[in-house]
């Protein structure tokens, strides 16, 4: 699998240390240049998504006071350790094989009664730690949605963690979650209130 500059430089460190005689082998040197094949096809030629893992929600998800962080849910648990990547009912993902991903997650955003301005802020936790940008959403209005989509890239290691998190800003009124939406037409199905899609990036 292609990698990123910072891993080449390990591999090569690895490999291939200074001033040390004897410790370098043929084997040792065909992993490096074989690396670095790969990662400048990667770089060269693009890389293609691979779908792995797609959980959509279709409950109501709110939080229940202000300034306090919800972890959405995706459905049921889905794949086991033995894939890429799995989830638990609880909205927990984990990476059981490290690699560059990409994450792609969109809400729909609403709230129900309420006047005045809901302001929900959503965001992504790599093990406990933010990654990429808050998303936030401003509500004014009584049964109206407003879909948000965030996508971030990401190089997680084996055993790293991941959620999504909504919250309300006690700026705004107490009001405010994701929202699902069942279509008149059954054919249709439902709209998810939340959505999470993960892919793996390989060379094209």
């Amino acid at each position: 699998m292609a990698k990123t500059k910072s891993e080449m430089f390990t591999l090569i460190g690895t490999n291939l240390p200074d001033n040390t005689s004897g410790a370098i082998t043929p084997e040792k040197v065909r992993e490096v240049f074989t690396q670095m094949a790969d990662s400048a096809l990667y770089v060269a030629a693009g890389v293609k998504e691979v779908e792995l893992l797609r959980a959509p929600s279709i409950v109501a998800q709110a939080p229940t006071t202000v300034d306090t962080p919800l972890q959405l849910v995706f459905g049921a648990a889905q794949k086991s350790a033995s894939d890429p990547v799995m989830i638990n009912a609880a909205g927990l993902v984990t990476f059981n094989t490290a690699g560059n991903y990409a994450v792609r997650v969109k809400l729909q955003c609403g709230r129900t009664g309420a006047t005045g301005t809901s302001i929900l802020l959503s965001r992504l936790l790599l093990s406990g730690t933010q990654i990429g940008s808050t998303a936030c959403v401003k509500l004014t209005q009584t049964d109206a949605t407003t879909p948000t989509e965030s996508r971030v890239i990401m190089n997680p290691t084996a055993g790293q963690t991941l959620a999504v998190q909504i919250m309300r800003d006690s700026a705004g009124s107490n009001f405010g979650g994701v929202y699902q939406q069942a279509a008149t037409v059954t054919a249709w199905g439902t709209a998810p209130s939340a959505l999470l899609v993960i892919s793996r990036l390989e060379p094209v």
